[in-house]
Formats: C-alpha cells, structure tokens, sequence
C-alpha cells in the first residue's frame, strides 16, 4: 500500500486530504483549561469487522464524545445521545452563539439486560447504508435496532427495532410472548429554548406527541432581530414491545423537526404512512445514491480504508440531501465538527471558519461540486455582514469573521478575542474557494448569481488592507495572525499575503469574464496590488520565514508556511519548498492538530520522497476507535489541551 502510494502522488495527496478533511470534520476538539489528565484514558473497544464500511463492536465507547453520529444536513444527533440539533438552530448572543439543544426524541434504547452479560451485542456503524446497528442474540429471539436519519424524509431521525422469534426443537412446545423492554430518554428540556408543554395527538393511529418553541436569545439583534422558531414530533415509546412467540415484528419510531409546524407534521405523517421495510429502503436508496460518489478503494490497508470511508460518511451525514420530501431550508455551512455536534466550547459550537474552505471544501468540490458551491452560497448569503464588519473595521469591501454561525457576524468566543481582530485571512481562504471552484467547474452562472460580487468585493477588502512600504517599495499587510496562532498581530504574515495575493489576482480575472453584466473600475489595480505584495524570503537560506521580523528558532504551532506548496501551490523552486519543509518540521511543536503531519505528506510527495511516516503520523494518534472519530490533538497530548481552535 505504502509503495503504490510513493508511486502515485495523486493518490497520495487525495489520501492525505482525505486525512486531513476527516480530522477536521469530525474532530473533536481539546481546547480548554490547560489542566493534565490525572488518569489514563480507558483502552478503546476494538472494531471487529472486516468490512471497509463497518466499525462494529460488541460494545460502545466509555467516552461518549466518541460515539458516532447520524444526521442528513438538516437534523443530526450522536447515538444515544439526549440531543439532537437542527440546521440553522442557534441560541445565544455574538460570542456565546451555538448550536441550540432538542431534546433527544430519537433516543430510544434497549433496556441495558439486553445489552449486558450473559449477551454479546454487536454495535455498527453502517457507512454504506448510512445507519448505525445494534444486535443481539437472545435464547429465544434476535432482536435488531436500527437508528438513522432518513435521507429523503429529512425532517426525520427513524428508530426501527425488529423482534425475530426463535423456533424451538420441539415443534409442540409452548413459547409465552416475547416481551422487550425499551426506554425513550430525551433528556431535560435543556437551556436554549423556550418550549410549550408537549400535547398528544393520534396520527395514523399512532400516539404523537409535540412540542413548539423558540431560541432564548438572538445571536445579534441588528442581523436576527428574532428568536428562531422550532417544533419537534415524536411518536409515543411504550416501556415493552410485545412480539408472539412464533412471529416477528418491525417497530417504527420516529422524531421530526422543522422551524415550521407544518413541515415538522407533514413530515410525521408521511414516515408512519410508510411501509416498516420501505421507510428503510428509500432512506439507504437515496444514501446509495449519494454515497457511490464518494468511493476510494484501497487495498491492502484495511485500516486506512476504514478512515476513509469514515470520512465520507460524517462529512455527507451534514450536508443536505440532494432530494427530500419537502423543500430544504437554507444551509447554514459545514463546521469542523458536524452537525451532530456544537453545543459546547469544545465542539466548536457549530461554527464556520477557514476550515470550510481551506481543509474541507477541496475533496467536496472534486466529487460533488454542488455542495462546493452551496458551501459558497453560505458566504453570499452572509456577505452583507462580511461588508458591514469591513467598515466598521475601516476597510472596504467583504471582510468575513473569523467564526460565524446564524447571521455571519462574528461569534468567536470572548475568550479569543485576538482571532477574531487578527485571522483575517480566512476572507482569502473564501476566495481560495472561489477560485477552485472556477477552475473545476467554469460555473459562470455562478458568477452570474453572486459570484463576482462576491469575489471582487474581496479583492477591494485587501487592496484597502495593503499599506505602500516606501523603504521596499511594496505593499504591506499589517495586524494579521496567520494559521499559526502563537504568533499574532504581526506584518507580511507569508500564508496571509499569498491568500491576499491570489484573492487580488482572481478579482482582475472574473471582471473580464463579468463585465458583460458587472461593472469594475480599473480591476487592474488589483493585479498591480497583488504583484507588488510583501513575501517574506530569506535568500541565504532559500527559504520563506513566517512573517517580517520572524526570528529562528521559534517555535510554531502548526503548518502554516508550508502551507504555501500545497493547498495553496505557490510557484517555488524545489530547494525553497524543501528548506521550508525541512525547517519548519524542525520547529512545530508536538501538541499541534493533525492538519500539519497530513500536509508535511503531500509536501514530501510533491519533493518525491517517502510520506509514510508523515501520512502515518497524520492520523494514528487521532483516529478513536470503534467509530473511526478524531481528536485535534493526539491522545497521548489531549489532555494538555492544546487543540488548535
């Protein structure tokens, strides 16, 4: 496996994206105190399946951050969780925004003497057909419980459990009914909404119950002068399910979820008309659909095929569906971690920043770029903010926030504030964007439809950042922190500039292919900007230091010139790329996210030498097991907490 990847550096460098997107999407962060683990860690349960799509286990992590999640972009939940958030659900002002708390409906369980000795249950994680499994072989029956969010009915999360009785030897003999205990646990209301008493209601003979409410506080008055409103179904659970004893049986529960009743009802209605085995069905027909796309073959590393179909499973686990029963809602964007996550200050909170752009959108865009351009469409949608937020920052065009959630303004913690005043290059990571999508698509009707706008009022953002050094006779950029955040307002940020850079140069670009319908004055003003940006580089040396006045040896958080070679392929000699490579690896420090090790393989590729280690180091130390999840840090450093935020 390792050879064929030395041999192919495409492929290598799509497995180390790969990488990389799975860390990023589904990470599970460790910011926080700083304060180390007093115990280890418990041993991790082992996957016992052979199968590149199955993590299954006969049992579940004592970790419940690593358990694994369902969703279809507009309603996700972790297994066994008590929460289940929605798309655009958010309570909290500014930089307390996060992800707003349903309870969990969808969390019906076995009772636990079911689960638990003398029984040997098997979980799973299903990627191919986009459900998780549970199973257990009884004396007397099979029961199987299938959890997922249905991938056409997406206002639905679906619990299905199946009793199949056993035959006995003696074909006279008398079996009682077979009598299952189950439990819905949805938790307490929880904080974030503000909800009316559940009322009962019959829905093709089945008890309903439901819920409506609304978000407590607006994440910023100018921008949601309301709180969003939010209604939950949920069908009654019964404490046992009762199965003859020479029969089987399918239970079919369900919760849906909507900013509008009707659509929540509506939704109800049609997942309890539905046929038990057909409900199943069109949901694994839709995911097959969609999942086929995704497929990388890797043989002889079981392992690492696992990672990356993982990878493929979270990521479209929180992007819409590409057909649902009723119209989808407007997406609100791809956090690092999901959609089944984001309700604390760890999870990111459901957050959008550079790492949609820069370590998520590259993979999206190759095998759907559809999705590509609707993770654009989320910053179209939020750019009369982003223009707001320049002004009042004395520049002129789009400058997006750092992190941003419902409205597009910035929600970064109040813990944080230099981020938030400092990483602007994530507005360059926007345009980065752009430009690959154009490069891939030559989509002009998205030009046509917010694009140029979009992309030259980014160029105006940086021409007005970049300040003429009369001494060197070229711009600088000022009052920038690059991927790197130990080191922060700082001048001629090496990542920032290129960013700024191509940003300039790809405004000049579409005003020629939109001047038919978008008016630009002297777009060649950009180019001339561009040309003549600051980059540090150090002749003696031959290489780049990370930003004017970067002094060595000090150390680095993570990959951050480095990044310059790949994703953002700035024309270097191969004795430049090496020198920053070889140096910088010299002196990232050990707790930083995995982002660095995955692009310090794709770097050794591009210089044709061995990425094992690299490619190794990228994911070992992150991937949890059973359900392939990732920390930012590895877990021999996590509890320092020295995740990158």
């Amino acid at each position: 496996m390792w050879q064929f990847l030395a041999r192919n550096k495409q492929a290598a460098a799509m497995v180390g994206v790969l990488l990389v997107a799975a860390v990023v999407v589904i990470v599970l962060s460790t910011r926080g105190s700083g304060k180390p683990a007093e115990e280890a860690a418990p041993a991790e349960p082992e996957d016992i399946s052979e199968d590149p799509f199955e993590f299954s286990s006969h049992s579940l992590p004592s970790d419940d951050r690593f358990m694994p999640s369902i969703g279809n972009g507009h309603i996700a939940t972790n297994i066994f969780s008590d929460t289940v958030y929605m798309n655009g659900l958010y309570n909290g002002k500014h930089g307390e925004s996060r992800r707003a708390r349903i309870p969990g409906y969808a969390n019906v369980r076995l009772n636990s003497t079911l689960t638990h000795h003398p029984y040997s249950p098997i979980y799973s994680l299903d990627t191919r057909d986009g459900v998780f499994k549970v199973r257990v072989d009884r004396e007397r029956s099979i029961v199987s419980q299938k959890i997922y969010a249905h991938r056409f009915y997406t206002r639905a999360i679906v619990n299905q459990i199946e009793v199949i009785s056993k035959p006995h030897a003696d074909p006279n003999f008398s079996h009682h009914e077979i009598w299952i205990a189950v439990k819905l646990m949805p938790g307490a209301p929880g904080a974030d909404l503000d909800m009316q008493d559940p009322v009962a209601e019959i829905i093709h003979g089945r008890q309903v119950w439901s819920a409506c409410g609304q978000t407590k506080e607006s994440e910023d008055p100018i921008y949601q002068p309301s709180p969003v409103s939010v209604c939950a179904y949920w069908t009654s659970v019964p404490d046992h399910l009762v199965v003859p004893p020479h029969g089987s049986r399918v239970f079919t529960f369900a919760m849906t979820a909507d900013k509008n009743k009707t659509v929540a009802r509506t939704e109800m209605e049609q997942v309890l008309q539905a046929d038990g085995a057909a409900l199943f069905t069109s949901h694994v027909e839709h995911w097959h659909r969609l999942y086929q796309q995704a497929g990388m073959e890797i043989e002889g590393n079981l392992g690492l095929s696992k990672i990356v179909n993982g990878i493929w499973y979270y990521f479209l686990s929180s992007l819409p569906s590409e057909q649902s029963h009723q119209q989808q809602d407007r997406f609100y964007g791809l956090s690092p971690t999901g959609l089944a996550r984001g309700g604390t200050f760890d999870d990111y909170e459901g957050h959008n920043f550079w790492d949609t752009e820069i370590w998520m959108y590259p993979s999206l865009l190759l095998l759907y770029p559809h999705y590509a351009r609707l993770l654009l469409q989320y910053r179209l949608d939020t750019a009369h903010v982003a223009a707001d937020l320049a002004r009042r920052t004395g520049d002129k065009g789009y400058r997006f926030p750092w992190e941003s959630a419902f409205t597009g303004s910035e929600v970064t913690q109040p813990c944080c504030p230099e981020v938030a005043q400092y990483e602007q290059h994530v507005t360059g990571c926007v345009s980065f964007a752009a430009r690959q999508y154009l490069a891939v698509t030559r989509d002009e009707d998205w030009l046509k439809n917010g694009g140029c706008s979009l992309v030259t009022n980014i160029a105006d953002f940086w021409a007005s950042r970049a300040v003429i050094n009369y001494t060197t006779g070229l711009f600088d950029i000022a009052n920038v922190m690059g991927p790197d955040e130990d080191h922060f307002n700082i001048t001629n940020s090496a990542f920032t500039n290129v960013v700024a850079g191509y940003s300039l140069y790809l405004a000049q670009y579409v005003s020629c292919l939109c001047k038919s319908y978008y008016l630009t004055k002297n777009p060649d003003h950009w180019a001339d900007i561009a040309w003549s940006l600051a980059l540090p580089y150090d002749e003696t040396l031959d290489y780049h230091p990370q930003f004017s006045g970067y002094t060595r040896p000090e150390k680095i958080k993570q990959a951050d010139v480095v990044l310059l070679g790949y994703p953002l392929l700035y024309a270097m000699n191969e004795s430049t790329r090496r020198n920053d490579l070889e140096y910088y690896s010299s002196v990232t420090r050990d707790s930083g996210p995995a982002m660095t090790w995955s692009m310090h393989a794709v770097a050794l590729l591009q210089l044709n030498e061995s990425a094992e280690e690299a490619l190794r180091a990228s994911h070992e130390g992150y991937v949890r097991e059973p359900f392939k999840l990732n920390e930012s840090a590895e877990e021999a450093l996590r509890n320092s907490h020295e995740g990158y935020v």
